[in-house]
């Protein structure tokens, strides 16, 4: 308990007190303190009972889309591992360059033979026999440095390198892809959020209607002028609307925390979201298709993945012919015979491999079926992205047309069940065309809400088809936002 008495009077006259009293946990300190750091204690202590239950009551920030587009591609998980994959492809451009240049070797080893090598000498020993002379150690050292370097492979390392170029490029676009799609998955989670908020809203309303409908029946069951039947529909509409709002309010938490996971968000935070309207692309549908096929980055990393095996095929190719080469360096033998321990050498040689059990054959026939088979994948889904717009375009024109029809029977919808509600109290209607009128406006409103929302789905997913998408989120380095 916390508490406080001033004694003193007022303005203008002798203070007789000026003491302030301060209770607490049944402890009563003087102020002004005997003691400065007990009146600082005291202090801190009030000051963080008035504090704290103002920065919990704070209520969470506002969430645009384009924050929530920011966050999705910053801290997507999914998107993170497209990033380390475009990494991954860099670092092939580097082992297929190093093929340009040369490779520097060095060995080193312990040499034991049983006997060491001898050479023989025919009739040196002077009865008709042959002496021997020994030309290495039984035991030694010995060790190699060498430059290894490749002068022309066939276009083998040319053909690699090329690869492995276009490979990068795909494993870009991949990530320009896999950021389009996140992109598409957070517009479709943050529509949905506000579609299923206005369903609560929707829903709540129905309850009050139900509620007020209830009272009015009720009010007339008193003065015996309906029956109690009148009553139990009424308890049994209302009943059965208060079910709905239960669900709706568990289809916001539920769909709202999908948003947050694809955003990286605290799963049970309680998201804003602020109420937004794309804008629709000015193209018909020839024109969407068009720019969809010059634009979308799956379809593009499909034509530099065909490149890339194509340079495949060069590359394995080259596996008939030889490998010209030159090689220098030094090298070092523990030696009690001969004269130099120690020589430089120089060696311009070609490698071959005349016969590899058919390797290099089947090697060049799977790359060549390899390059079909993109062929194939490229054609589906040059098709289906035609399909992707054109579903996306006729599923925008649907949903405009049912926002201007819905909007309309909303407004109809309510006054008939103004009307309805008019008679009822009049006697000249029944409960039923009442209950029967309030279902039919909470339809209505469902439907107008459920078109409102997946209109923007709609012209969310035909950004998308058209690779535009990522126009909704302005990246500050153009460079990087792919």
């Amino acid at each position: 308990m916390i508490s406080f008495k001033m004694l003193g009077k007022a303005r203008g006259r002798r203070v007789q007190g000026t003491t302030a009293a301060v209770l607490l946990t049944g402890s009563l300190f003087q102020y002004p303190p005997s003691k400065p750091w007990l009146g600082l204690l005291v202090g801190l202590v009030i000051w963080s009972l008035t504090i704290i239950p103002v920065m919990a009551a704070e209520a969470p920030p506002t969430l645009d889309l384009k924050e929530a587009l920011r966050l999705a591609w910053k801290a997507n998980p999914t998107l993170q591992v497209s990033r380390l994959q475009e990494l991954i492809a860099s670092e092939d451009v580097v082992r297929a360059r190093s093929g340009f240049l040369p490779q520097v070797k060095a060995e080193v080893g312990q040499t034991i033979y049983d006997d060491p090598i001898k050479t023989k000498f025919p009739g040196a020993s002077g009865s008709g026999g042959a002496s021997t002379l020994p030309m290495t150690n039984r035991n030694f050292w010995s060790s190699k440095v060498f430059v290894d370097q490749t002068i022309f492979d066939f276009w083998a390392t040319p053909s690699r390198y090329q690869a492995a170029v276009q490979g990068k490029q795909a494993s870009i676009l991949d990530t320009a892809q896999t950021r389009d799609n996140i992109f598409l998955n957070v517009c479709q989670g943050y529509f949905r959020t506000l579609r299923s908020q206005k369903m609560v809203v929707v829903a709540e309303q129905e309850v009050v209607d139900l509620k007020a409908h209830l009272k009015i029946a009720r009010d007339q069951f008193e003065f015996g002028v309906n029956t109690y039947n009148d009553v139990l529909q009424a308890e049994v509409s209302l009943a059965d609307a208060e079910q709905r709002l239960i669900i709706a309010n568990t289809d916001v938490i539920d769909i709202r925390s999908a948003l947050n996971k694809v955003l990286m968000l605290p799963i049970s935070a309680p998201t804003a979201l602020k109420d937004e309207k794309l804008v629709q692309p000015a193209a018909d549908l020839d024109q969407a298709t068009e720019v969809a096929l010059k634009r979308r980055s799956d379809l593009k990393a499909s034509q530099d993945r065909i490149k890339q095996q194509e340079w495949m095929v060069t590359q394995t190719r080259a596996g008939y012919f030889p490998r010209i080469y030159a090689q220098g360096g030094h090298t070092w033998q523990q030696n009690s015979v001969w004269v130099h321990n120690s020589q430089y050498f120089g060696i311009f040689g070609l490698q071959w491999t005349l016969f590899s059990g058919l390797d290099t054959k089947a090697q060049v026939v799977q790359a060549k079926d390899k390059v079909a088979q993109l062929l194939e994948q490229q054609k589906d889904l040059n098709q289906q992205v035609q399909l992707d717009v054109q579903t996306a375009y006729l599923k925008v024109k649907e949903t405009a047309e049912r926002i201007r029809v819905t909007e309309k029977a909303v407004t109809q919808g309510e006054e008939n069940l103004r009307l309805n509600e008019e008679r009822y109290k009049e006697q000249v209607g029944t409960a039923t065309d009442v209950i029967d009128a309030q279902t039919l406006l909470t339809k209505t409103r469902v439907n107008y809400f459920t078109a409102l929302y997946d209109h923007q789905m709609a012209k969310a997913q035909l950004l998308w088809a058209m690779g535009g998408i990522n126009e909704l989120f302005a990246q500050e380095n153009p460079a990087n936002a792919r």
